[in-house]
């Protein structure tokens, strides 16, 4: 009895570790939010260039209109793989005129 009574506490104490180590994990997808935020807040007193705007947050995913929309996508989930909850889930449209960035457009797909 004391043997089986053991081995259904084990079995309990190896399933909430399973389980407890599965909820924490977080997923990211696309460029990093911290950098997007320094641009977002920063373009209107600063004049970026293209190739800061790729050194800061890397190569666009689309770029249209003569290459002066940039297209970006942001998001984060939070779970287990199979039980995933989205945090935020983001499209980020940054157009240029001469070379330099003059409007950021974050569009929230949540």
């Amino acid at each position: 009895m004391n043997i089986l009574k053991i081995h259904n506490i084990l079995l309990a104490l190896l399933c909430s570790i399973i389980l407890f180590s599965c909820s924490k994990d977080v997923y990211f997808s696309g460029i990093s939010e911290n950098s997007f935020n320094e641009i977002k807040e920063n373009y209107q007193k600063i004049d970026y260039s293209k190739e800061d705007i790729i050194t800061i947050i890397g190569p666009p995913l689309v770029k249209e209109n003569l290459e002066n929309l940039w297209i970006y996508r942001t998001d984060k989930k939070k779970g287990m793989a199979a039980f995933k909850q989205t945090v935020y889930n983001k499209t980020l449209k940054l157009k240029f005129e001469n070379n330099i960035l003059r409007s950021v457009e974050e569009i929230d797909l949540n």
